[in-house]
């Protein structure tokens, strides 16, 4: 049975997850005053009506302190980082250059319902300028949902369908063109697109 999509107005209910601490107090104070809508008619509304100005906003390409690894990761199944190509080993798999702030707001989605994550069920890949084609590095890597966020290498970069979940070597493949943790209020729809994005792929 497929997952209701979530209201914007319900996204009040996830302000841990989305809000960046800068607009946590004007959410809450809108919470208190007012109830979730429950309008089925705008819930089924297409995405792709988003603009692509808000799109392509800036992308915070924020890098870690230390890129001594490639395969940077929350616990993965097998506990490892590695310097290598080495077949990603957890079933989900968020691609690219995540930072310490991005991790925290992912593990919070990941673990809020309905996605339950474990911090073995996902991993976080930093991907490298020499990358192979898309379609063959999806193929080789372990994880079968790919979640890429913010600038990818340039060999993928035609490839993808901003925010289109699509299927790539029966696996499931979602690009986001932002770091979720540079979202801000003004943007609610974005984050209601990444959020039924993710829910779509359970």
């Amino acid at each position: 049975m497929e997952l209701e999509k979530n209201h914007l107005a319900d996204l009040f209910q996830y302000d841990a997850i989305y809000w960046v601490p800068a607009d946590r107090e004007s959410v809450e104070i809108q919470a208190k005053g007012s109830s979730p809508i429950n309008d089925s008619s705008q819930q089924g509304k297409d995405h792709s009506s988003l603009s692509k100005e808000n799109l392509a906003g800036p992308i915070a390409a924020a890098k870690p302190e230390s890129l001594e690894s490639s395969f940077e990761s929350a616990p993965s199944l097998d506990g490892e980082s590695s310097k290598s190509n080495k077949p990603i080993s957890t079933p989900w798999v968020v691609v690219g250059q995540i930072s310490e702030l991005e991790k925290t707001r992912l593990n919070l989605i990941f673990s809020a319902p309905p996605m339950l994550l474990s911090a073995q069920d996902w991993s976080i890949y930093e991907p490298k300028d020499d990358e192979p084609l898309l379609t063959e590095f999806v193929q080789h890597a372990g994880a079968n949902k790919f979640i890429f966020l913010g600038q990818q290498p340039p060999i993928w970069q035609s490839d993808f369908q901003v925010t289109e979940l699509v299927q790539m070597e029966e696996k499931s493949v979602y690009f986001f063109p932002r770091l979720i943790s540079t979202l801000t209020d003004s943007e609610k729809s974005l984050k209601l697109v990444f959020w039924n994005a993710l829910k779509s792929m359970i």
